[in-house]
């Protein structure tokens, strides 16, 4: 904390804030320079309490709180991911509203574990919170974050809990120390900390042991506690990162469980071009979506300054949703999400690599071998790998990056369009369903869709993956393939909103591997955690009458 800042504010470093078991969580706290009592902004973080500028909150009449959570930092107790937020979080705000410069309004903001801090606490905390800003995070962690669709989330579970969360404080630093692409090689899975010289991590064993839906996963799911949510709550999601389908998950869930119409109408979503956060330049990957990238930038302070002066949220924003069109490159508002106006279209896949509208008029079959041992590698994309994984971040970047050199691959199927005669607008949920069959107990199967270019650049705009144990559903017991028989695959590629230009096509990707960011499917159907085998499976796409594979498209048409 500067000199400057601190004549800027008033400010308490080492307020310990006891929570119900007699726990102490170290808590720093700003004030502005008049006279209070003030709202109050609550940020709890696994990230340090001392990493936050107060100036952009006190000069506006807030105060500021940080919290380190439970076992983080400067804070007594046990650190073990998510547990303890919602309760910790409840007697948090009851201790502000029992100080003397607190008026009683009181919100709460942050990004990724940031965000988790909020939605475990909304359920408990009743009318002591006033506004919520979770942003860039899941609400259901075994659909997609330590997971992704029966994958596990391999880069990301591996460095978040075995480096950034394992102790006290980060050991990120050590990463780059490693040989991380080697070290993502090891297995069985479950040794893979020890191997990184972590030690045993408890929540990683627990994470990794656990591949399908259990009570412990469900425990984490934000889904059944939406009525639970008391105050207006502004989600926020990045295209590029791995959760904007999560943002518009419970913002519907919280319109549509809503306790009261009012509350029901006070919900806002902003979704922009942005990865694990708001980006500081317009640039991510290879594009560059220009100024108006940067419009909401802000949409914290204003939402929060709003809020917590008695504002309404129709005076933050009056449209409930606000979404970056990418090619458009420009803001739009919609009262619902899908935005009126999009009409779901069947794109097929035809044997050989067409992408067409038209159905193809007899059956056909495209070929591909999965080696496990040389796993298609993860080249940009829609995730949360950053700086803040050094090591990793150096090949695991996400955002838009040329794919010829991963179409290039021959365990890559490619299916292509014609150029387009128009601008074609895709905004929503894009969707796979894939017919296909294996020759092995279980498989992967990756989807990715891309906009190429007249040039000939393959960019990518979104991606799933479905692991095939779970074909009938998330939530239902895994069933294993039977060799050589066809079936229905619904891959789920999240969301996006792309302008898909004049003269260029729509490509889809289908393979079977992202690596590392998920695991490699080993083929053998044994369990993920212990698997130390593998063999190469020979998977066939069918397509035609018989097995329409096709993309289910969001595509934006103009009103008649």
């Amino acid at each position: 904390m500067s000199l400057a800042v601190a004549r800027q504010c008033r400010l308490s470093l080492g307020v310990d804030v006891p929570m119900r078991d007699g726990v102490n969580l170290a808590t720093a706290v700003f004030l502005p320079l008049s006279e209070g009592p003030f709202p109050v902004v609550l940020v709890r973080t696994a990230y340090n309490r001392t990493g936050f500028s107060p100036l952009p909150f006190t000069e506006r009449g807030l105060a500021l709180v940080v919290q380190d959570c439970r076992g983080r930092y400067g804070s007594d107790g046990t650190y073990y991911p998510f547990v303890r937020e919602g309760e910790d979080g409840q007697d948090t705000l009851g201790w502000l509203r029992c100080q003397p410069w607190c008026n009683g309004r009181v919100g709460m903001f942050g990004d990724s574990y940031l965000a988790a801090t909020q939605f475990y606490a909304a359920p408990l905390a009743g009318e002591h919170l006033t506004a919520l800003n979770p942003r860039f995070m899941a609400i259901d962690p075994w659909q997609r974050a330590y997971y992704c669709d029966g994958a596990l989330s391999l880069a990301l579970t591996w460095s978040w809990l075995c480096f950034e969360c394992r102790g006290r404080t980060s050991d990120a630093a050590a990463m780059p120390l490693l040989d991380v692409p080697k070290l993502l090689r090891h297995l069985p899975l479950v040794s893979l900390d020890e191997a990184s010289g972590a030690g045993v991590v408890p929540a990683y064993r627990d994470y990794v042991t656990r591949p399908a839906w259990d009570e412990a996963w469900a425990a984490l799911s934000l889904r059944p506690r939406y009525g639970q949510f008391g105050a207006p709550t502004l989600l926020m999601g990045g295209w590029y990162d791995y959760y904007p389908a999560q943002a518009v998950d419970a913002f519907l869930g919280l319109r549509r469980q809503a306790p009261t119409p009012t509350l029901a109408r006070s919900h806002r979503l902003i979704l922009g071009p942005w990865t694990h956060g708001v980006n500081s330049t317009s640039v991510l990957g290879e594009v560059d979506f220009g100024p108006e990238a940067h419009r909401e930038d802000d949409a914290t302070l204003r939402w929060l300054d709003c809020l917590l002066h008695d504002g309404d949220p129709a005076a933050f924003q009056a449209a409930p949703v606000r979404y970056f069109v990418m090619g458009a490159n420009q803001w739009r508002e919609a009262n619902d999400w899908p935005p009126h106006g999009v009409q779901f279209e069947r794109w097929y896949l035809h044997a050989g690599g067409g992408l067409q509208a038209q159905a193809p008029p007899t059956e056909g079959q495209d070929r591909y071998d999965y080696d496990p041992d040389d796993p298609v590698p993860t080249c940009g994309g829609n995730h949360s790998v950053g700086p803040y994984n050094p090591g990793l971040y150096d090949f695991v970047k996400p955002g838009p990056w040329d794919q010829r050199a991963v179409e290039a691959r021959a365990d890559v199927r490619v299916y292509t369009s014609a150029p387009l005669a128009e601008d074609m607008e895709v905004t929503g949920p894009v969707r796979l369903r894939l017919y296909a069959s294996s020759t092995a107990l279980d498989t992967d199967f990756v989807a990715r869709l891309t906009d190429v270019h007249p040039d000939g650049r393959s960019l990518n705009v979104t991606e799933g993956v479905l692991r095939a144990r779970f074909r009938q559903g998330l939530y239902h017991p895994p069933q294993l393939l039977v060799p050589g028989q066809v079936y229905a695959f619904d891959v789920d590629l999240q969301v996006t909103s792309q302008v898909f230009g004049r003269g260029h096509c729509l490509r889809l990707q289908v393979t079977s591997s992202n690596f590392p960011l998920w695991d490699r499917n080993r083929n053998t159907g044994a369990d993920p955690a212990m698997d130390t085998g593998g063999q190469t499976a020979r998977q066939t796409l069918w397509c035609g009458p018989q097995h329409p594979s096709h993309l289910l498209l969001p595509v934006m048409r103009p009103c008649t």
